[in-house]
């Protein structure tokens, strides 16, 4: 019996690059596109732009619907009326003796700044009271929110 025993050689080498092919063809080229409006109609109820390009293409932007209108929030409470309130019968104008001594009237509560510990808003209760700033000085009496009896 003879074996028959083939030998298969692949050689593979390197070798120069070859030439360069021809250019394919050119693409499409760019263009600019325009949008127009749309008026409202069976395919665009609402209205809308249609932007078309050079190249051929389209597209339609629609408008959308509104919505529905919602009912009416409740009417919120009327806001505190704050009204100032001259605490002296005839303050001074100019510092350092201005000393304008006004409160405020909240809710039918008068509130004035107490310039001691840093200074605070407090309530000035009914009764006669004194005031006894630098050069301005006075006295009056508070009734709820009415001053009277004012002396400087």
């Amino acid at each position: 019996m003879r074996k028959l025993f083939l030998m298969l050689l692949l050689i593979t080498a390197c070798g120069p690059q070859g030439p360069q092919g021809p250019a394919g063809p050119q693409g499409p080229q760019g263009g600019s596109c325009t949008v127009g409006s749309v008026s409202p109609n069976a395919v665009a109820p609402n209205g809308g732009a249609l932007i078309s390009c050079q190249d051929g293409t389209q597209a339609l932007v629609l408008n959308g619907t509104n919505g529905t209108n919602g009912t009416n929030g409740t009417n919120g409470t009327n806001g505190t009326v704050i009204t100032p309130e001259q605490l002296c019968k005839n303050p001074v104008s100019s510092y350092p003796s201005t000393f304008a001594e006004v409160g405020f009237c909240i809710n039918n509560v008068l509130y004035g700044v107490y310039s001691a510990n840093g200074g605070f808003l407090t309530p000035i209760l009914s009764g006669t009271w004194s005031s006894d700033g630098i050069n301005a000085s006075c006295t009056f009496t508070v009734n709820g929110c009415v001053i009277s009896n004012q002396s400087n």
